[in-house]
């Protein structure tokens, strides 16, 4: 349904509940209140428009009563422009109708506004009490999240004070790591020096220095056989400790980055 099609159809539903309203009142001598009353039943029951609509229609004619008996006998037409309801809406013949039943007694008219007045306060205190009780589970819930976050807090500083040693470990690892590169360079020139010397008494075996050499190195061998095993041992910890640090440290980038 377009906007056209909508507006005639509220239009409509708007005029029939005036023209119910004016005849509970005119024909069977009901009171304004009561008039309205029906007639907003009667409305919710009409098969063209839905019950919101219904409620929407009736919350028009109720707010141009209401407006009506604010400005009184003489400031009606004067006032017309001011009415929620779309000038469409109003034709001179409902406007009349309307305007006739307003007229019925200032007292009634006064109790119907008193009565609209009361259940629009009745539904502010309501929202009220729900509003207020809102409020004091949001205050509990605000005390409870502020002393989460200051706890939050204080575990940051900290967390940051053991990223400080983290990164001080990292340098010290990065420094082990560094010693024992040194140390396997040296001992790799060692081991070509040394298979230069034993070339050479291979060659000429029969040369005195060539031997007292080999034999030098022979001594000097069986002490980098011990230091090779220990850094063998050596950079089997430092390889499970690299791999532990690096799984620590990528599991938790990778938590901070998704």
């Amino acid at each position: 349904m377009n906007t056209s099609d909508l507006q005639k159809k509220l239009q409509n539903a708007y005029k029939k509940m005036v023209d119910q309203v004016d005849s509970l009142v005119e024909k069977d001598g009901k009171t304004l209140s009561e008039a309205v009353e029906i007639a907003e039943e009667k409305l919710s029951t009409l098969a063209e428009i839905t019950r919101e609509e219904a409620k929407k229609v009736s919350q028009e004619v109720k707010s141009d009563l209401k407006s009506i008996a604010e400005t009184l006998q003489g400031a009606k037409e004067a006032y017309k422009e001011q009415f929620q309801l779309d000038k469409e809406y109003l034709t001179e013949e409902l406007w009349d109708k309307i305007s006739k039943v307003a007229d019925k007694g200032e007292v009634e008219l006064a109790a119907f506004m008193q009565e609209i007045k009361a259940k629009a306060n009745a539904t502010r205190e309501q929202e009220h009490d729900q509003d207020h009780h809102d409020h004091q589970q949001w205050h509990s819930d605000h005390e409870l999240w502020l002393s989460e976050v200051k706890l939050w807090k204080k575990d940051h500083a900290s967390a940051l004070e053991k990223l400080k040693a983290i990164e001080e470990a990292i340098k010290k690892h990065t420094q082990a790591l560094e010693e024992h590169e040194q140390a396997i360079q040296v001992h790799e020139k060692l081991d070509q020096e040394h298979e230069k010397v034993m070339a050479e008494a291979e060659a000429n075996p029969e040369n005195v220095d060539n031997l007292e050499k080999d034999d030098s190195e022979e001594e000097i061998h069986k002490q980098e056989a011990v230091e090779h095993a220990e850094h063998a041992a050596l950079h089997d910890h430092l390889k499970k400790h690299h791999r532990s640090m690096m799984a620590m440290i990528n599991h938790l980038y990778k938590q901070i980055s998704e």
